[in-house]
């Protein structure tokens, strides 16, 4: 990671299972320029770096990124459904910010979130954990790793199951996830790796409330209704060989495979499926280049949809899966040959002593086809289909100079694409799928350029990295909610490219030991800070408005004690701005700084643990996620996310 001109971060499981891990927000906490937050503690997550999917609405897809599995895609030209972003059976996270995501042909803003699968080797014996605590939490995992065949093969499997009864009421969240690693070296020079994942479950998103609501009692909610039962698969089969000395070939393909039942209980259901197909072919080799060492990377990606489609049901009694029969289809549109295909060369040279130049370019053919094939209301005057062919080209320019062997100095220029998901084509002029003005429209590609400085590195008791960075977004994808959702009426929401805008921000994070003694212990004070500025540059309607759902800044902080005995604490404390909820900038989601505590006790011989994870002490009512709204006048409307009141979890994982 060391060798990118750019900020990243790579995350160990075993440092988050340290206290509750139960989503990404807890993965992804104290990496500045990341903004995860979780309402209802389930998997579904709004995840953005350095502003990316600023538009997307709460309990939509992750947008804005890329997100792979050892490298290979999962998230498909559909975007990724964030209920499937699961922590489950990951050893590390590594997280690219933008650009610095080209070797994973990702030319996204936001760049790549990239989870490494525990192996039979990184995770050898039999591990039971056991977690649980406030608002009916309770999550189970079994897993076993080990070698085979004198260590030439290895393997992993876990399952795990997780329950929550939530903290607004009708909220409950339940999962099963199962998961497998298979790897095998043939040869000296070929090996070749099988991952699998498979999980079901069902979510309640919290209801949303007004400003005045979550002051008064913030585990209201009035929507007892909108389940959303899942399924999804992915099979992953990842080979490597090994050339010669200089160079190697790494294939990957995945399937990936998503239903999901939306709206239950409400009289007008939706049923959305998608199987994608995602093949990587990268290249490495390398060189010297005037006596320097020189590394080229050649990487060809194909995200292909083979089959997906939305279906819109009316029914006359609340929606089941049960009932099925009771359901009429009202409007069908298809997605299927619907693909980001890239190609990316790239190199990486020393071309002065400890100074390298890094030098890119993908080549992206973007495809969507879609097309409403039912309707139960014809209507020939609006637009049934469209088929989006689009070809760009993304250059990448960057420089690091070592310092010394602990510090780095790096800039990087780059240009971004992000493509429209396929869905986003629907209904562009906020039409439904329940009516006769369901309708397929064009949207463009959001592009961007991107420059970025910065430093990072450890002196003395100090390790840490800073970065700023500012982007001119072009026909950025943004998001609104036309029509709110009730038991008789599905939501509507409109995407549409907005006129120019800026994304620039300062991204801190700093690790700086206090104390360092046998008797006493180690005493370090973590801190991460974000301070971001998004906005319009001259909008016809909304001139330089800040962009509403994202906060301008956040602050973590947390002070830790561990001794050698193997006792710990900590700490913690986690602040963020205001932050408007509308594109106008007339309500705001008001700032708040919660505090937590948490303790445990991991045994020297690492063959069980213990944990108590305290949360927002002082039970502070807050706002943790809003929808996106166009004006509200300033009027406090039921547009607001509560986050959790004051809770308590308890961890325990034995090893054998």
């Amino acid at each position: 990671m060391r060798s990118v001109p750019g900020n990243t971060a790579v995350i160990s499981a075993k440092d988050v299972e340290r206290g509750r891990a139960a989503n990404l927000e807890d993965t992804l906490a104290f990496q500045p320029g990341i903004y995860a937050q979780a309402t209802s503690g389930s998997t579904g997550n709004k995840i953005s770096i350095r502003g990316s999917g600023a538009g997307v609405f709460y309990g939509g897809y992750a947008l804005g990124m890329k997100y792979l599995i050892d490298g290979m895609a999962i998230s498909g030209v559909g975007g990724l459904q964030e209920d499937r972003l699961s922590t489950i059976g990951y050893q590390m996270t590594e997280v690219l910010y933008g650009a610095n995501a080209f070797d994973y042909a990702s030319t996204s803003l936001g760049g790549a979130i990239n989870f490494i699968s525990a192996s039979g080797v990184s995770n050898p014996g039999f591990t039971a954990r056991w977690e649980g605590g406030s608002y009916g939490t309770a999550n189970e995992q079994l897993s076993q790793g080990g070698t085979f065949d004198h260590h030439k093969g290895d393997y992993y499997i876990t399952v795990a199951r997780a329950d929550r009864q939530g903290f607004q009421n009708y909220t409950r969240t339940d999962r099963t996830d199962v998961d497998f690693n298979l790897g095998y070296r043939f040869t000296d020079k070929f090996s070749a790796r099988i991952i699998g994942r498979w999980d079901e479950g069902s979510s309640y998103y919290g209801g949303v409330l007004t400003l005045a609501q979550i002051r008064q009692n913030p585990s209201q909610n009035p929507n007892d209704w909108g389940k959303r039962p899942t399924d999804s698969g992915m099979l992953g089969i990842k080979s490597l060989y090994q050339i010669d000395d200089k160079s190697e070939l790494e294939y990957g393909i995945t399937l990936n495979r998503y239903e999901l039942a939306n709206n239950e209980g409400t009289t007008q259901p939706q049923l959305w499926r998608s199987t994608d197909v995602n093949n990587s072919i990268r290249y490495t080799r390398n060189d010297k280049l005037f006596g320097k060492p020189s590394k080229t990377t050649m990487i060809l990606s194909n995200v292909q949809m083979v089959s997906g489609d939305s279906r819109y049901f009316n029914t006359s009694v609340p929606a089941y899966q049960s009932n099925r029969a009771d359901w009429t289809m009202n409007e069908h549109t298809k997605f299927q040959g619907s693909h980001d295909s890239v190609l990316s060369v790239g190199n990486n040279t020393e071309i002065l002593n400890h100074l390298w130049l890094t030098t890119g370019l993908s080549a992206i053919w973007i495809q969507r086809k879609v097309a409403i094939s039912d309707r139960a209301i014809p209507n020939s005057s609006v637009q049934s289909s469209e088929n989006y062919n689009a070809i760009f080209l993304a250059p990448r320019i960057g420089m690091r100079y070592e310092i010394n062997k602990n510090i780095d100095l790096y800039t990087n220029l780059s240009r971004s694409i992000d493509p429209p998901v396929t869905w986003e084509y629907q209904n562009p002029n906020g039409g439904s799928g329940y009516k006769s003005t369901a309708a397929v429209g064009r949207v463009e590609a959001q592009r961007a350029y991107t420059v970025e400085v910065g430093l990072r590195g450890h002196v003395g008791p100090f390790q840490g990295s800073f970065t700023a960075y500012r982007s001119w977004v072009h026909d950025e994808l943004l998001s609104v909610v036309v029509q709110r959702a009730t038991t008789t009426t599905a939501e509507v929401d409109s995407v549409n490219n907005a006129s120019p805008t800026i994304h620039q921000g300062l991204e801190l994070g700093l690790d700086t030991t206090l104390l360092h003694s046998n008797n006493f212990g180690k005493v370090t004070f973590r801190q991460a800070a974000s301070v971001n500025d998004f906005h319009y540059v001259s909008d016809p309607t909304f001139g330089r408005n800040q962009l509403p759902g994202l906060p301008r800044w956040v602050y973590q902080a947390a002070l830790q004690w561990e001794h050698r005995t193997g006792f710990y604490a900590n700490v913690n404390y986690r602040a963020t701005s205001s932050y408007y909820a509308d594109y106008a900038n007339t309500l705001k989601a008001p700032s708040y700084g919660i505090w937590g505590l948490k303790v445990g006790y991991e045994a020297p011989s690492k063959r069980w643990s213990a944990f108590v994870d305290v949360r927002n002490l002082a039970n502070k009512h807050y706002v943790t996620a809003t929808y996106t709204e166009y004006n509200l006048k300033g009027i406090d409307t039921a547009a607001f996310y509560p986050g959790d009141g004051f809770s308590m979890f308890g961890g325990l994982m034995l090893h054998l």
